[in-house]
């Protein structure tokens, strides 16, 4: 068994002009060629998806103050979610911070920013009840 040596990882090339400089270029120009028209099918794909995607998207935008709920599918490992309830909430617009991103705070005073396509509104805005903050201790008096 021969095991190689340094000599054999060297690129060979060849002294006289065999035919390598046109089957090099031959072989570029087919690479252009190849990238171009991957590119093209790229751009073309795209664009026929964000056709698709715009067709059943909503445009919506919140008002500061408005009660909204968010849909939170995360699911824990090694619980059953059969009765699930996806969408969580109330909650209440604090911010636009964006077209596409608002801050929102809960019940329990946490604050967290969502993307536009998690929230809806809640059309009784008597569910909005915050929790008031209590201290630990009572005045004596």
């Amino acid at each position: 068994m021969v095991l190689p040596n340094s000599k054999d990882f060297k690129a060979k090339i060849p002294t006289e002009n065999s035919g390598y400089d046109s089957r090099l270029e031959n072989l570029k120009s087919s690479l252009r060629l190849a990238y171009k028209l991957v590119k093209k099918a790229n751009k073309k794909s795209h664009l026929k998806n964000k056709r698709l995607y715009d067709r059943k998207a909503k445009l919506r935008s919140f008002q500061t103050g408005d009660i909204v709920y968010l849909y939170n599918p995360a699911q824990k490992h090694g619980k059953c979610f059969k009765f699930h309830k996806y969408w969580t909430g109330p909650f209440q617009i604090t911010a636009e911070l964006s077209d596409l991103n608002y801050g929102i705070i809960s019940m329990n005073n946490k604050t967290r920013v969502v993307h536009v396509n998690r929230l809806k509104i809640a059309y009784n805005p008597e569910t909005w009840k915050p929790k008031q903050k209590t201290g630990k201790f009572k005045n004596p008096n």
